[in-house]
């Protein structure tokens, strides 16, 4: 189409097909200067009307896109506990030593999301892209033991990624750092930075497939340096998307991560798969599922004289929201979600969990 535009520089028919193909192909800067080209070129008033439209859709593809959310809700365990009870050492029916671990606090709650994107074409199928993130809890409920080194478990997580984007009509790449600041304890708890390689594909209209590689590196405050500390971490996901029709949507991934801290006792590796579907009901109630389930293992380097074992973990996570878009409220759709995690663990005594959450959230997307 570029070389019939060059043979016939003034034909109209093909200046307005080669600028559509760049629209869809996400070149912007020059399918607005080809659609201009189209009509100094002539065209009739109903082809200008349509060339309006495209112009409407890239003003709209230019903005801000993504969701926010707040939400009231309920967590049974809030601290992650277990209340394990056990006897060390017993000696005519006395205990002389016990190890008794936290009862679970549960909590009313607040929870909120924000995700944002904008990119900004440079050139061709090359821009810059910003993606802010942030969410996070409130809970009503402190800890009341003395001896807890968390007294608030409310907490924040933002993040803002900035870097380099391709985009065409088939692949999206971007290259990006990052900095992640998480919030907990009423206090500024760790710093992290790292940087983002991703890569996904439009095989054709259901199949959509795609990696990442990630490297972070954690940077806790003297607050959080309480209950954690220092360390790298890298990871590398794989995953994939099925839409049989415009309704449903099944997806799925694996995941694996490193994490290295100063010792090879916290130092871990940790293998994850995730599955999902959507399904959006016929009908004018717009009625909306989405089911996703999430298994992972993780096992620490070196053996801990400690706690007395190697941890070796296993974790599930359920999560389950639904929605009615015909009962949206000032553009606020409302959404039912319920969050169930389980961890077992070869130290069940310490690590061991479960943990459900259940929240009524609003959601505008836009």
């Amino acid at each position: 189409m570029e070389l019939a535009s060059e043979q016939e520089p003034r034909d109209a028919r093909i200046l307005l097909e080669l600028a559509r193909l760049w629209f869809e192909d996400y070149q912007e800067k020059r399918a607005r200067e080809g659609f201009a080209r189209a009509l100094e070129a002539g065209l009739p008033p109903e082809v200008q009307m349509l060339i309006q439209q495209y112009h409407l859709a890239m003003e709209i593809r230019a903005d801000w896109h993504g969701s926010a959310a707040l939400g009231w809700g309920y967590n049974d365990n809030i601290n992650q506990a277990n209340g394990h009870y056990s006897c060390l050492s017993e000696f005519a029916g006395i205990c002389f030593f016990e190890r008794r671990m936290p009862e679970a606090i549960d909590s009313e709650m607040v929870n909120y999301e924000l995700s944002l994107q904008r990119r900004f074409n440079l050139s061709g199928n090359h821009n810059l892209q910003l993606r802010p993130l942030s969410y996070g809890n409130y809970y009503s409920t402190t800890d009341p033991s003395t001896t807890s080194r968390i007294k608030d478990y409310s907490n924040n997580l933002a993040i803002l990624q900035a870097g380099y984007q391709y985009l065409d009509a088939r692949d999206n790449i971007s290259l990006a750092p990052y900095v992640e600041h998480y919030y907990r304890n009423r206090a500024s708890d760790y710093l992290a930075h790292g940087l983002q390689l991703e890569w996904s594909h439009s095989l054709n209209r259901q199949w959509q497939l795609g990696t990442s590689l990630d490297a972070k590196r954690y940077e806790y405050s003297s607050q959080g340096l309480l209950t954690g500390a220092d360390y790298d971490q890298y990871q590398w996901n794989l995953f994939a998307s099925f839409s049989p029709s415009t309704r449903t949507s099944l997806y799925g991934g694996v995941s694996l991560t490193r994490k290295k801290y100063e010792v090879d006792q916290a130092s871990s590796r940790d293998w994850a798969v995730r599955g999902g579907v959507y399904h959006l009901f016929a009908g004018s109630a717009g009625l909306f599922v989405n089911a996703l389930g999430i298994y992972r293992e993780s096992r620490n380097d070196a053996y801990d004289f400690f706690l007395g074992e190697r941890r070796y973990d296993k974790q599930q996570v359920y999560i389950l929201s639904a929605g009615v878009n015909a009962w949206q409220v000032a553009g606020l759709v409302p959404e039912l979600r319920v969050r169930h995690s389980i961890n077992h663990s070869n130290l069940d005594w310490a690590f061991g969990f479960e943990q459900t959450e259940v929240s009524l959230m609003l959601r505008k997307s836009f």
